[in-house]
């Protein structure tokens, strides 16, 4: 044994503590600063986009909006306003109970030991990045509903904006979805 050997070992865990504590950190300041712009934005272009919508549907140009698109239009301006209410929506379609939006705590210390609160930052980031998922999926359905795109095109985008929201749901509930696959192939964590 080296006399200093204890010493470097100690400096060691105390570099992984700090890089653990900053990764913790730096997630939870993102994380509460992204949800609220995410959800603001998303109020934001749902007002706008329903402004436009009626001054789109009131001008008298060669070609008059049909009603479908306007309800379609409307539909997905509000949808982006009540962005949280749909996120729960289509939780609660899979099987979900509502989420309140926090962080997420589902990595115990007592399994991970030191790194659980980084686990937790990761986890609670990639529920950041489904809410911006979903708000995008939205955005691409409220774009399809555009003039100027044909049926395919349209169908398209549809397609595309399916795949986004539902992914992004997941994302939204990770932790349960964690826990469901867990569960499905037997393992209790």
């Amino acid at each position: 044994d080296y006399p200093d050997h204890h010493h470097q070992c100690r400096d060691v865990t105390l570099m992984n503590m700090d890089a653990l504590t900053a990764i913790e950190n730096f997630a939870s300041s993102i994380f509460s600063a992204g949800m609220d712009f995410l959800f603001t934005w998303g109020e934001f272009i749902g007002v706008i986009s329903m402004i436009t919508l009626f001054a789109r549907a009131r001008s008298a140009g060669p070609v008059k909006m049909s009603p479908g698109k306007f309800i379609a239009g409307m539909l997905t301006s509000c949808m982006l306003v009540s962005l949280p209410a749909m996120i729960n929506a289509g939780g609660v379609q899979m099987g979900f109970r509502a989420d309140s939006f926090g962080p997420i705590a589902y990595v115990q210390p007592q399994t991970f030991g030191a790194a659980a609160g980084a686990a937790n930052a990761v986890l609670s980031l990639a529920k950041l990045a489904g809410v911006g998922f979903v708000m995008n999926g939205i955005s691409i359905w409220r774009k399809a509903g555009l003039d100027g795109h044909t049926a395919l095109s349209a169908s398209e985008s549809v397609s595309k904006g399916n795949v986004k929201f539902i992914a992004g749901v997941l994302l939204v509930f990770i932790d349960r979805v964690l826990n469901a696959l867990l569960a499905s192939i037997g393992i209790v964590f």
